[in-house]
């Protein structure tokens, strides 16, 4: 089996497919390769052709998809297995809610549930620790925050979202260095990023924001403004997000995309990749804490249908992808009850 894997269609393949794939590093005319295997009637070779090219195991000169090979080759700065990683993982066939629970029951049923935790139980040396006081401060606001799915149809203030910008994206302030082909003037920003690449941009789709009209807007963390790239778009969120219907009530959704030329740039290896991934969490972490702050209720997701994202903001498949996005509004009291857990007790394990 051989793949493309910006399409995710494999193909089976013989040693004859494996030759003319080996003929084709360069562009060639059905007619040229017919002379390459004249033993072989060119009927032959076209029905081989075009089932490698209905795969994408080859593409047609001045088509959509060359110009994405093309372009892939161009500004592509890692190598292949980042590449396979950055396109396998787009647009999988998302479940919807009945056939989830489905697929729970198939795997309760099937499989031993995994353990969460790792105990220190047997370890030689332990040592206890008390919890510590969280009644107030930062720790009281990462105690109560907690990804709430249902809210209220009741606006939020502008600078609700201007707080959720500014916790995960907004800039302190400038290092001013002298690395050689760097930027003298490095962002220092609310979130650790690697290498100081920043290589995010946020997008809020506004439904209910005092004093915004709904639509699309741009963040932009050097000017720390909002700037209106789709007015009064509705967007179909479920489509968007892999038809969870809870991410059409809240009142706005900050969309992180990340533009991973950024990071390539500076850093070639593949392990670059895995980087900016993770600062989504960040990022997207600081949003959820400030919403807790304000009183509000938030909750993320990364069930995100790619080619959805790619319309709707103007996406480039090689160099950007819609990663992680947070949902934030007024919460609803009656379909979330915070009373309701029991309290957290150290299992006291001892050293042997």
């Amino acid at each position: 089996m051989v793949r493309n894997f910006m399409y995710q269609q494999p193909m089976p393949v013989d040693g004859f497919t494996l030759e003319l794939l080996s003929r084709t590093d360069d562009w060639q005319l059905p007619q040229g390769l017919h002379a390459l295997y004249p033993a072989t009637p060119p009927a032959t070779v076209d029905a081989y052709l075009h089932g490698m090219t209905e795969h994408g195991l080859l593409v047609m000169e001045h088509t959509e998809a060359a110009q994405l090979d093309m372009e892939y080759e161009a500004a592509w700065a890692w190598d292949t297995t980042a590449g396979l990683y950055h396109f396998g993982i787009q647009d999988p066939p998302w479940l919807d809610q009945d056939q989830s629970a489905q697929w729970m029951h198939h795997i309760a049923a099937t499989q031993p549930a995994i353990p969460q935790f790792t105990s220190n139980e047997g370890l030689e040396h332990v040592a206890p620790m008390a919890l510590p006081e969280v009644e107030g401060g930062l720790l009281a606001t990462m105690k109560a925050r907690r990804s709430v799915r249902t809210f209220l149809p009741e606006p939020v203030t502008a600078n609700a979202l201007r707080d959720c910008l500014y916790a995960g994206m907004g800039v302190t302030g400038f290092l001013d260095t002298q690395i050689p082909g760097e930027d003298p003037h490095l962002p220092l920003t609310m979130t650790p990023s690697g290498g100081a690449r920043n290589p995010y941009e946020a997008y809020v789709y506004v439904r209910n924001v005092e004093g915004l009209q709904p639509g699309i807007y741009h963040y932009s963390a050097l000017d720390h403004s909002l700037g209106l790239v789709a007015p009064h778009l509705a967007v179909d969120t479920t489509a968007l997000f892999a038809q969870q219907d809870w991410t059409e009530t809240a009142a706005f959704a900050i969309l992180l995309v990340a533009n991973f030329e950024r990071s390539s740039w500076k850093y070639p290896h593949p392990n670059a990749y895995r980087v900016v991934l993770m600062e989504a969490g960040h990022i997207a972490q600081n949003m959820l804490l400030a919403a807790t702050e304000l009183g509000l209720d938030a909750a993320p997701t990364g069930a995100v249908s790619d080619s959805v994202a790619r319309q709707l903001l103007g996406l480039n498949r090689v160099r950007q992808a819609l990663v992680y996005a947070v949902f934030v509004g007024h919460g609803d009291p009656q379909a979330f009850e915070r009373t309701q857990f029991t309290p957290f007790e150290p299992r006291g394990v001892e050293s042997v």
